[in-house]
């Protein structure tokens, strides 16, 4: 069944002095509706399948204002022709999907931005940004109750790695060192790659104690699951040193005595092994 709905008749509900329509009859069905212009068509007047609900008769769209493309164009409205529109409608497609490359391009510029920071093959802070944050960081100690600290650490056999197994696993076995070193120091502690064979990492509120168990854990886990390259197994051992950041200490100072922590770890551990009877 088809039906048209009303647009004349005013319902005896809607009398005059209800106190929920304008008293005004003609003004009835655009109670609540925004104004149209006189000889637009009413989208609401169309003929609707009640079972289906589909429109069956939809007016047609209404068609682009004249007067607004000639007043853009800066012409006379008898000027815009059927061919100038479609030109203009044209152009609006084509400003359109330039306004789109632009936000790609925009995101992408984003992301590179956020990227440069990032050492390319391990994925680790570089050692420009890593540096930056902790001048920043010096500058607060003392200010507040957050304690920082650095952890060092040096692949100590990297050398025989290199003789054993050549040159090309080594972007591997750093990607992998890297990976271990962020699964026991995550955010919002921070972890760089400073070059060469160092890898960095600044803790907060760590106690000395904490900082070594996580040294430990990392060891732990390489050693239990080792890096596996060309069909072989890498064995990959850790060095660590700790220096706990004092007031006043600058970067480049704290660094320094990272570094030398690092060193002092090392020669222990070797004395530790010539102290070990050949032989066993």
């Amino acid at each position: 069944m088809k039906v048209t709905r009303p647009g004349s008749a005013t319902p005896s509900s809607m009398a005059a002095g209800d106190g929920r329509y304008p008293s005004n009859p003609y003004a009835a069905y655009t109670y609540g509706r925004p104004v149209r212009k006189k000889g637009v068509p009413d989208p609401d007047q169309h003929q609707v399948d009640i079972v289906n609900r589909d429109i069956l008769s939809a007016e047609p769209p209404v068609p682009a204002n004249i007067h607004d493309i000639a007043d853009v164009l800066g012409i006379p409205d008898a000027q815009v022709t059927p061919a100038v529109e479609k030109a203009i409608a044209r152009l609006m497609l084509r400003v359109n999907g330039l306004t789109e490359n632009l936000a790609e391009l925009q995101r992408h510029q984003i992301e590179l931005t956020r990227a440069e920071g990032r050492d390319p093959f391990t994925g680790a802070l570089s050692r420009n940004s890593f540096m930056q944050i902790v001048e920043n960081e010096m500058a607060l100690v003392g200010s507040d109750r957050t304690t920082r600290a650095l952890m060092l650490c040096e692949i100590a056999n990297l050398d025989d790695v290199l003789q054993r197994h050549g040159h090309g696993c080594k972007e591997g076995v750093f990607t992998f060192l890297y990976r271990t070193i962020t699964e026991f120091i995550m955010l919002p502690h921070q972890v760089g790659y400073l070059g060469c064979n160092d890898f960095i990492a600044l803790l907060y509120n760590m106690d000395e104690q904490d900082a070594w168990q996580r040294g430990d854990a990392i060891t732990r886990r390489l050693k239990k699951h080792p890096f596996f390259w060309n069909g072989k197994y890498v064995t990959i051992i850790p060095v660590f040193g700790i220096y706990h950041v004092k007031a006043g200490d600058t970067a480049h100072e704290a660094l320094v005595s990272v570094d030398y922590a690092l060193r002092a770890e090392k020669e222990m551990k070797s004395a530790q092994l010539q102290r070990i009877p050949s032989g066993l």
